[in-house]
């Protein structure tokens, strides 16, 4: 378990990386992804298929995968919590389900479920970015 001991990254910080990030994401923008993250970034989003993503490289099938599966949609924020280095971010996402989402037929189906990032920071940068998302939710929506 890596730990961090001394607090590098202030909020406003880790607020307008989360920012540039989402907005990076809701227009499928991978240059502006990347800019946020770090070159050893590590990504994992609990659950999905492939596993962790490690650098930018291992990143990018991650993201091309979400954008067929995911048309652009919108986050809406809940809650945000804030560490040394690190913060927890809740969100309500809306959008639309266009290709296979975990391996289920999206057929343009409107979509929300909540979603939990827990982000580390270092050198004005995303070290990691763990996600778990209420996949219950989006499944029961996905099957009706």
């Amino acid at each position: 378990m890596t730990q961090t001991t001394k607090s590098t990254t202030s909020p406003d910080v880790m607020d307008q990386l989360l920012a540039d990030h989402f907005s990076a994401e809701a227009v499928h923008d991978m240059d502006g992804i990347i800019a946020t993250l770090s070159d050893d970034c590590e990504h994992d989003v609990v659950g999905w298929p492939t596993g962790v993503s490690n650098g930018h490289d291992e990143l990018k099938p991650f993201y091309e995968r979400l954008f067929a599966d995911f048309e652009t949609g919108s986050v809406e924020p809940r809650r945000r919590y804030y560490g040394d280095d690190f913060c927890v971010d809740e969100v309500l996402w809306k959008g639309k389900a266009t290709g296979q989402p975990f391996g289920m037929p999206g057929n343009d189906r409107p979509v929300e479920f909540r979603m939990l990032h827990v982000c580390e920071f270092a050198d004005g940068k995303m070290t990691r970015e763990n996600v778990w998302l209420d996949t219950a939710t989006l499944f029961a929506q996905l099957s009706a």
